[in-house]
């Protein structure tokens, strides 16, 4: 979700350089590893650490630029191999503050940077800390960035904010509208997230039996200043419109003066509306950016600050891989291999469990040719919809995978029920599809399938039957697909048809 309209981060014209530079920089690997995975040992090379903070110094200088200051600052980059954790340490001069939103937007775009080169090398980086002078941005503005209390988690809390990105706002002193995300290759992020919340709103009230409330307005009517349709507006004139006496709400920087303030404002808007809803959760929906063309994947975001969101991160990343991932054409789509720390406002002034999920980067063209598509918007918002559900009641997301099916011995023109174990939680109804992998009567033997419908922990129970009255075995080789798309791997199960009388 980088990239402002209404003011561009720093630009990488030095990007196929510095991939170049990398591609020669020799890294030290474990033993027995392969080119490209991630290191193992502690050394990291010098020369990458060299040209990680001259790409991050000349990316300052390039922001700082396009707020009016000409200045060289100096970073400092560490990585720990263990933890795969950057670091990046900001010398005097860059000190973003609230007139900038903390360099919310570019910091994210330079940690996207840094994790790009550095895995470019062979080195695995997770996780990245900015810090200034040597102490993070909280240090300095203790008032403004602490994590406000946390609510009480209550499973019992059946409500939700779903917030879709961005939307129009005034730009100053114009007052013209603008909108805060470029197009790239067709779309434009503020306008096609609202139909990701869409879905999304749809599955939480039919699956999780949740009350959604949302940040933006989903009318076509013409909101009267802009003469635009209020579903492009951002959340801040939505909330100005349904609580016009709650300023401190969507118009909580009254005092800034800057030419992009209602960007912060429209940023700081949606959670401070989920806390005066108290909802159970808050999830946001955003497509990324970045200027590398190549980077691309879905990502999701807990603020670092707040360690007990990440499992509700990691169990919408972990659905949204699996549901994703179960549908043709999509079978290899990049996802992390774990949520991300952050350091993104929504997720930080939000009192409830809240994530921020990147479905995926409108700046590459296979993500944003993805995000166009009905079939991955269905597939990513079902994910989402299932790893917030399984973090309400306590579920861990595990892949799905068929661990045991009964043995079982069926009287001739009879049938027997036998159990189906799993792992992992299937979306009901789910089918289990037979085929034959031995036969002791060749013919006899027919693939076929079963529908379960009723939803239940494992294991289920399946009916089998045997036709004619002779003797026979059959092994069955049997997968289970659930009803978004997710299939298991065959297990192997035998079945005895007996005339036993």
């Amino acid at each position: 979700m980088i990239r402002k309209q209404l003011y561009s981060a720093a630009t990488t014209c030095g990007a196929l350089f510095v991939a170049a530079a990398l591609a020669a920089i020799p890294v030290e690997h474990a033993s027995g590893q392969e080119a490209g995975s991630a290191v193992a040992a502690e050394y990291v090379d010098p020369e990458l650490i060299a040209v990680l903070e001259q790409e991050a110094g000349r990316k300052v200088s390039d922001y700082l630029q396009t707020r009016g200051r000409l200045a060289a600052v100096r970073v400092t980059v560490t990585i720990n191999t263990t933890t795969s954790r950057l670091t990046a340490d900001f010398g005097p001069g860059f000190r973003p503050g609230i007139e900038q939103e903390y360099a919310e937007t570019f910091l994210h775009s330079l940690a996207t940077a840094f994790r790009y080169y550095a895995e470019a090398a062979g080195v695995k980086v997770h996780d990245v800390e900015f810090l200034f002078e040597g102490k993070p941005l909280k240090y300095y503005f203790p008032g403004d960035l602490a994590v406000p209390a946390r609510a009480r988690v209550d499973p019992g809390n059946a409500t939700v904010l779903v917030s879709s990105s961005h939307g129009l706002v005034r730009v100053f002193p114009s007052q013209d509208w603008d909108f805060q995300r470029p197009v790239a290759f067709g779309l434009r992020e503020d306008t096609i997230t609202p139909a990701y919340g869409d879905e999304l709103q749809g599955l939480l009230e039919q699956r999780s039996g949740l009350v959604v409330s949302r940040a933006r307005s989903r009318s076509l009517d013409l909101h009267p200043e802009s003469s635009r349709p209020w579903e492009q507006m951002s959340a801040r004139y939505h909330l100005r419109e349904v609580l016009p006496e709650r300023a401190d709400i969507w118009n909580s920087l009254p005092t800034d003066t800057a030419r992009d303030r209602e960007v912060r404002e429209d940023i700081r808007a949606r959670p401070l509306y989920a806390n005066d809803l108290a909802v159970g959760g808050m999830i946001s929906l955003h497509t990324n950016g970045n200027d590398i063309a190549t980077v691309r994947g879905l990502e999701v975001f807990y603020h670092g600050d707040k360690p007990a969101d990440r499992p509700l991160a990691e169990s919408v990343l972990c659905g949204m891989r699996e549901v994703i991932r179960a549908q043709p054409g999509y079978e290899t789509f990049p996802v992390r291999d774990a949520a991300n720390e952050g350091r993104h406002g929504e997720n930080r002034i939000g009192t409830m469990p809240s994530v921020l999920v990147e479905i995926a980067y409108h700046s590459n063209a296979d993500d944003s040719a993805a995000l166009q598509d009905p079939v991955f918007r269905s597939a990513s918002m079902k994910g989402v919809e299932k790893g917030y559900r399984l973090f309400r009641e306590g579920k861990t997301c595990a892949p799905l995978a068929l661990t045991k099916i009964n043995r079982v011995t069926v009287p001739a023109n009879g049938s027997a029920e036998t159990s189906v174990h799993f792992n992992g939680n299937p979306q009901f109804p789910v089918t289990l599809s037979f085929t034959p992998a031995f036969c002791s009567q060749p013919g006899a033997c027919q693939a076929g399938e079963q529908t379960i419908s009723e939803a239940s922990e494992s294991p289920i129970q399946l009916r089998l039957s045997c036709q004619g009255t002779g003797y026979g075995m059959v092994n069955w080789s049997t997968v289970m697909r659930d009803a978004d798309g997710v299939t298991s791997a065959p297990i192997e199960h035998w079945q005895t048809c007996s005339n036993d009388s």
